[in-house]
């Protein structure tokens, strides 16, 4: 699927045209009335993977898009805003879980490039799996591997990382992931593997 691009520029309501810089055009446009290049940049995701026992947490959406289906908790990175501040904001918006950011710990790094977004998946531990989930939540619940509805899933494209997520719950480990997901195929490669902090 290709990403759609923008057409017009956002200073000024420009067409914009391909970019060439040293005589190579790239991947960008550039707006010819106010001589400026116009980057359709990644969107940043940022996700947790909360463990409780050996069940993961998950959110059935109360909002579009995929509203009534589940999702690990996760969303956007605001501006300015650290990506584990990002992580545990979103946790709390969508479970009503409240984490502090340090207890997050970095777990998963990929690109999804047929929606142009670049995901960093956090992973965390909690004792107590009371949950109060928010507005954009209809519930949260902790699923083992084989309690999780997988017919329901919002993300369905993701199921690889998730479940790379359930093996590494199950067998105790920690490790660290590089991702890349196009329309063609899914990648893995671990970069670190070590004891589960906490």
């Amino acid at each position: 699927m290709d990403v759609p691009k923008s057409s017009f520029c956002p200073e000024c309501g420009g067409p914009l045209v391909a970019h060439r810089v040293a005589g190579e055009t790239r991947g960008h446009g550039f707006c010819a009335r106010c001589q400026l290049p116009h980057f359709d940049h990644p969107t940043i995701v940022a996700t947790t993977f909360i463990a409780f026992e050996k069940r993961l947490l998950w959110v059935r959406r109360a909002i579009p898009p995929k509203q009534g289906l589940w999702a690990i908790p996760g969303g956007f990175v605001e501006q300015a805003e650290p990506l584990r501040v990002g992580a545990a904001r979103e946790l709390e918006e969508e479970a009503g879980l409240v984490i502090d950011p340090d207890a997050l710990h970095f777990y998963m790094l990929g690109t999804l490039t047929f929606i142009n977004q670049i995901y960093v998946g956090f992973r965390g531990r909690v004792t107590n799996p009371d949950c109060s989930p928010g507005p954009e939540s209809l519930e949260a619940r902790f699923f083992s591997r084989r309690e999780c509805p997988w017919d329901e899933v919002a993300y369905p494209e993701v199921n690889e990382a998730v479940l790379q997520a359930y093996d590494d719950l199950e067998q105790d480990r920690f490790q660290q992931w590089h991702v890349e997901m196009t329309d063609e195929r899914y990648h893995r490669q671990l970069i670190d593997t070590g004891p589960l902090p906490g």
